[in-house]
C-alpha cells in the first residue's frame, strides 16, 4: 500500500515521516496540491492524507483534480474547521479528520479506510 502525506507545515511532515517509518508504510511526502498532482502523474497512491489549507492548490481543489487523474485513490482530509463548513466534497474524499489529531487516531482512521475500501 502506498501513501502520500501532504501538508505545508514542515513540522507536520517530519512527524508523518517518523510515524510512517515506524508503521512500515511505503510513503511519499508533498507540501502542496501541485506537488500531489505531479507525483500522482508518475506513480499510483492508494491513500492520500492531505491538509485542506495549503498554498498554491488547496486540499479540496486537489481532491477534485485527483478524481480525474487518479480515480482509484482515496483521500483523507485534515482540517482545523468542522466538516460542516466544507460543502460539496468530491467523492474520493472518504473522511475528514479534525486537527489536531493524535497519531493513534490517525492510525485507526487509516486502517478503517483500508478495511472498508479493500486496499
Amino acid at each position: 500500500m502506498k501513501l502520500l502525506f501532504v501538508d505545508d507545515d514542515l513540522n507536520v511532515i517530519s512527524i508523518f515521516k517518523k510515524w510512517a517509518s515506524i508503521k512500515g508504510f511505503d510513503a511519499k511526502f508533498a507540501y502542496n496540491g501541485l506537488e500531489v498532482l505531479e507525483l500522482t502523474e508518475k506513480e499510483k497512491f492508494d491513500i492520500i492524507i492531505m491538509d485542506i489549507d495549503m498554498p498554491i492548490l488547496d486540499g479540496i481543489t486537489t481532491a477534485e483534480k485527483l478524481q480525474k487523474l487518479a480515480p482509484q485513490t482515496k483521500v483523507l482530509i485534515l482540517t482545523g474547521l468542522h466538516p460542516k463548513h466544507h460543502q460539496k466534497l468530491p467523492q474520493n474524499i472518504v473522511d475528514i479528520l479534525l486537527k489536531p489529531i493524535s497519531l493513534s487516531e490517525l492510525s485507526k482512521k487509516l486502517f478503517l479506510v483500508i478495511d472498508s475500501q479493500n486496499i
